[in-house]
């Protein structure tokens, strides 16, 4: 596979699972809302997608883009550090 095939394969996934980082919050809120603990899926999910987004950003074929890598990176260690201690 080619890296600009494997960037764009990576960018699509990046792009929708971006989608399901805004859609994870609806269980979220349903917890906060009724006084519960708040549910692990939206900060594990935010980590993948943000992981993506490093990888899509190391292998773009015009230029590693910094820009891009390094929020998302520390998305990815906030992420999955939440996600632990949210279990």
């Amino acid at each position: 596979m080619t890296k600009k095939r494997i960037n764009t394969f990576i960018g699509s996934i990046g792009a929708f699972i971006g989608v399901l980082v805004f859609l994870s919050y609806i269980p979220q809120i349903i917890a906060n809302i009724g006084g519960e603990k708040s549910q692990p899926l939206q900060p594990l999910v935010a980590a993948i997608s943000c992981l993506l987004w490093v990888i899509y950003g190391l292998t773009n074929e015009h230029k590693i883009d910094y820009i891009l890598i390094i929020p998302n990176a520390a998305g990815v260690v906030f992420g999955f550090l939440t996600f632990i201690t949210a279990l």
